[in-house]
């Protein structure tokens, strides 16, 4: 499309794209542990390294992602990159038809996978306030929130036949969803044309970046706290709940998904009913603190292992507590940061869930493997409530007002 003003349907446009990416990922979300620990058999150690290696490319690539939008084409790199994702769950179907599967393969796949979506994820953030309705930015982010968990829901359900029918044709379901979603990325306007500008080099322009956040007293707690759940909450989550169900309550792919579901319904009745309000919000911060406390107090009731169903009931308390946190943190940066460098903030924002979790993988699956589930479970709660404490005490997160 030709740039300049976006037309009334571009957002409801670019919630499609949305859909398109989201729903293959919750399938990548149930389907990938599965593989490595159901269908493989692989202990404690090797789950938390295949999910370390799903999120490690965040480490390098995010911020580069992030640089690569804030200079070019946001809507033609998010086209290539759809193209591109496309391919790793074809060759892994291939393998798995040929039943060729092996733990390096999976490895080699999530490392791949974990590139392109790196890449993705800070291109379509920018892209958000170039399509999002004049004067209703924090209404947009909330909606591109719970659809993108919504998105993840479904994938999610669908992935919970995977006992049933295999993983070849929701490979297949996943590779196809993201090549309809060129259709829809086509439609999208173009950004505004980046200023004309000599351009540092990598590292600098990186620099740049975190300098930009540093130096607001409203980004940096957001992101500092947003570190905190990519290592002490994502990293639990995606390694050691996972052993929980196959070791404690003897589940396999149903249950991964019951959990999941749990998850992440609840982060979309939590991102839609702040979309009813999000224009009346100002203190933001008092919600993402409040939130991410709740996560701890969670955490800390999943180590004594209880009835199952007590289980899914507290997933869906954290699933609450991350809607908030994620979308409202979301705005805070979308909000606050200048147009110049938006991307690479948000690169920074998703790299503390996505660069944070790969160093919670690794460090859980090994308390895992060495001390126990329940361990896993708390010492990531203690060292939580530790890092809230420290941002309280030392930014005005609790105080801040923060308006479009």
């Amino acid at each position: 499309m030709d740039q300049g003003k976006p037309s009334a349907s571009a957002f409801p446009v670019y919630l499609a794209g949305l859909g398109s990416w989201f729903v293959p990922l919750g399938i990548q979300m149930v389907l990938f542990p599965w593989l490595v620990a159901v269908v493989l058999h692989m202990d404690a150690f090797a789950v938390g390294v295949a999910q370390a290696a799903l999120m490690a490319p965040s480490l390098l690539f995010l911020p580069l992602g992030g640089l690569v939008a804030d200079r070019g084409n946001a809507r033609r790199l998010l086209l290539s990159y759809h193209l591109i994702y496309a391919l790793p769950p074809l060759a892994l179907a291939l393998v798995l038809w040929s039943d060729g599967l092996s733990y390096p393969l999976l490895i080699a796949y999530g490392i791949a996978a974990g590139a392109i979506s790196a890449f993705a994820i800070p291109t379509r953030d920018a892209l958000l306030p170039v399509v999002a309705p004049r004067g209703g930015l924090p209404k947009a982010v909330a909606l591109a929130t719970a659809l993108q968990f919504g998105g993840q829901l479904l994938g999610i359900a669908c992935a919970s036949t995977a006992d049933r029918f295999g993983a070849v044709p929701l490979l297949l379901l996943h590779s196809g969803m993201v090549l309809a979603g060129c259709i829809f990325v086509r439609r999208l306007p173009d950004p505004p044309p980046h200023p004309k500008t000599e351009h540092p080099g990598f590292w600098r322009s990186i620099g740049e970046g975190v300098s930009a956040a540093a130096k607001s007293d409203q980004i940096w707690p957001v992101l500092l706290l947003n570190f905190g759940v990519g290592v002490f909450y994502v990293g639990p989550f995606m390694a050691v709940l996972p052993l929980a169900i196959r070791d404690h309550y003897a589940g396999g792919a149903a249950e991964l998904s019951y959990m999941n579901l749990a998850f992440w319904a609840a982060t979309i009745v939590a991102s839609m009913a702040l979309a009813g309000i999000a224009r009346r919000l100002t203190l933001r911060g008092r919600l993402i603190g409040a939130a991410v406390l709740t996560g701890a107090v969670v955490l800390i009731a999943l180590a004594t292992l209880p009835p199952f169903p007590i289980f899914l009931a507290l997933i869906f308390v954290w699933g609450l507590g991350a809607g908030i946190t994620m979308t409202q943190s979301r705005t805070v940066v979308q909000i606050v940061a200048p147009a110049t460098h938006r991307a690479r903030l948000m690169s920074l924002f998703q790299l503390g869930l996505s660069g944070g979790g790969p160093i919670g993988a690794f460090l859980t699956g090994t308390i895992c493997s060495i001390w126990g589930l329940k361990a896993a479970l708390l010492f990531p709660a203690l060292a939580m409530l530790v890092l809230i404490a420290l941002v309280l005490l030392r930014s005005r997160l609790w105080s801040m007002r923060t308006v479009e």
